[in-house]
C-alpha cells in the first residue's frame, strides 16, 4: 500500500518498511504507523460515512477461482455479444465514436437514450430493453453461499462501533447484494430504508428507526450493537417498482436500478435516488465527520460534487479516498484532492489500495462480542456438517 497525506509532505510513501533505514521501522512516524493513525482517527469519529464502488465486489470469485461482478469491459462485450450481427448496425444508428480510452457502455446506452428522444427505432429500443436485462443477469451473481470474507471483515471493522455513537452510515453505487448478504452472515441489522413486514416497502422514515433489547425486569431498554444505515444510490437487482411504490422482491423482471448511462444526473433526482442522495449529502455536512471512499470510480459527477463541495465547506470532515489507481489518476475529484495536499490540508488522504488490501489493514478498534465469537463457533460448525 502507497499513501499521500499532508503527513508525508505531499509525497507517496509505502507502508512497506524500508530496511535500509531502520528509524523508519518502528516507532510512531514509520509509514504503516502514519497511514494506521490516519485510518483509526477517521473510524473514531462521531459521525462515519463509508461510500463503496465497484471495486468492493470485483474482488469476489466463484468457486473456480473466477472473479464474478462484471467491469465495464465485461458488460460491453455482453451487450456486443448479445447483440449479434446488429451491433455495428446499432452503434451506426445512434452514431457512437469510440472514445479514446475505449468502448464504454455508458457512451454507447447514453448515446441510444438520445437517439430515442428524437429519432424513435425499434432497433435501438430493442437493443436498450435487452442490454439493460444483461447488465441485471451479470450483476445477480451474489448468492448465499457466496464467499463474502473481505466484506464480512470490513463490516467487523467499520460497523461494530460504541452504541452512544450514531450508526455507521454506508452508501453503495453497486446493484449486486455483497453488503446485504455479508450482514446476514455476521449478524450485523441494516437499515435500509425498508420495513420489517411482508411485502417490504421502501419509506425513507425507517431510517430514523432503530434497534433496542427489552430485557424482562423493566429496565431502560438498550440500543443493540451492530446496526447500521444502508443507502443503495444507484439502486439494487432486488428492488421492483409497482405504481408509485418501491418494494424489495426476488429477482424481479426489471429491477428499479440506474443504468450506466449520462442520464443518472437526472435519474438520481427520483424517488428513492433523491431520499438516497440528500441523505448522502447531508451526513457529510454534519461536524466531526470521517469519510472513506473505497473502490469508486469517481466517473459520477452527482456523487462526486458533493464531496468536493463538502472538502470545501466542512472543516471538520476527515476523508480517505482508496483505489488501486489513485497515484496515476489524473482526473477529478482526485486531482483537486491532490492539489489540497499539497498545500498542507491535513484532513485528506490517498491511499493506492485494493479493497481486500484495506480492510486486512484497518484496525480492529472493538474487540468482537462472546455472542460474536459464539455465532461463528456455531457457524462454522454447520458448515462442517
Amino acid at each position: 500500500m502507497e499513501f499521500k497525506s499532508a503527513t508525508t509532505d505531499g509525497k507517496w510513501q509505502s507502508t512497506l518498511p524500508d530496511p535500509t533505514n531502520q528509524a523508519a521501522l518502528d516507532g510512531p512516524n514509520a509509514p504503516k504507523q502514519k497511514l494506521r493513525q490516519i485510518l483509526t482517527d477517521i473510524l473514531l469519529s462521531e459521525n462515519l460515512v463509508v461510500l463503496c464502488g465497484l471495486g468492493t465486489s470485483l474482488l469476489v470469485k466463484g468457486n473456480d477461482g473466477q472473479r464474478l461482478a462484471p467491469t465495464m469491459t465485461d458488460l460491453w462485450a455482453a451487450a456486443e455479444e448479445m447483440a449479434g450481427k446488429k451491433f455495428e448496425e446499432i452503434k451506426t444508428t445512434v452514431k457512437y465514436v469510440k472514445p479514446p480510452p475505449g468502448d464504454d457502455i455508458e457512451l454507447l446506452l447514453s448515446q441510444c437514450q438520445m437517439s430515442e428522444r428524437f429519432a424513435p427505432c425499434k432497433l435501438v429500443n430493442d437493443f436498450v430493453m435487452k442490454a439493460e436485462g444483461t447488465i441485471v443477469d451479470k450483476c445477480r451473481f451474489v448468492k448465499g453461499d457466496t464467499t463474502l470474507s473481505s466484506h464480512e471483515s470490513f463490516l467487523r471493522k467499520v460497523g461494530r462501533r460504541s452504541t452512544r455513537l450514531p450508526r455507521l452510515k454506508l452508501f453503495t453505487t453497486n446493484y449486486d447484494l455483497c453488503f446485504e448478504i455479508a450482514a446476514s452472515h455476521v449478524r450485523f441489522v441494516a437499515v435500509d430504508g425498508f420495513s420489517h413486514t411482508q411485502p417490504q416497502e421502501f419509506d425513507g422514515i425507517h431510517f430514523s428507526y432503530d434497534f433496542v433489547r427489552r430485557t424482562q425486569d423493566g429496565e431502560a431498554p438498550d440500543y443493540i450493537p451492530n446496526v447500521f444505515h444502508f443507502y443503495k444510490l444507484h439502486g439494487s437487482v432486488d428492488w421492483e417498482l409497482r405504481g408509485l411504490q418501491v418494494f424489495k422482491a426476488t429477482n424481479p423482471p426489471k429491477p428499479l436500478i440506474i443504468y450506466p448511462r449520462y442520464g443518472k444526473f437526472e435519474s438520481s433526482y427520483d424517488q428513492p435516488f433523491i431520499e438516497m442522495m440528500s441523505r448522502f449529502q447531508l451526513s457529510l455536512r454534519q461536524p466531526n465527520t470521517g469519510l472513506i471512499i473505497v473502490g469508486a470510480g469517481f466517473n459520477d459527477h452527482h456523487i462526486t460534487q458533493p464531496v468536493l463541495s463538502a472538502i470545501r465547506a466542512n472543516v471538520g470532515l476527515k476523508a480517505a479516498f482508496v483505489s488501486p489507481s489513485l497515484k496515476d489518476a489524473p482526473k477529478e475529484p482526485i486531482a483537486n484532492i491532490n492539489s489540497l495536499i499539497d498545500k498542507g490540508d491535513w484532513r485528506l488522504t490517498l491511499v493506492a489500495s485494493t479493497f481486500e488490501d484495506l480492510v486486512s489493514f484497518l484496525p480492529d478498534l472493538i474487540a468482537e462480542t462472546e455472542e460474536e465469537l459464539h455465532f461463528q463457533r456455531v457457524h462454522a460448525a454447520g458448515e462442517k456438517k
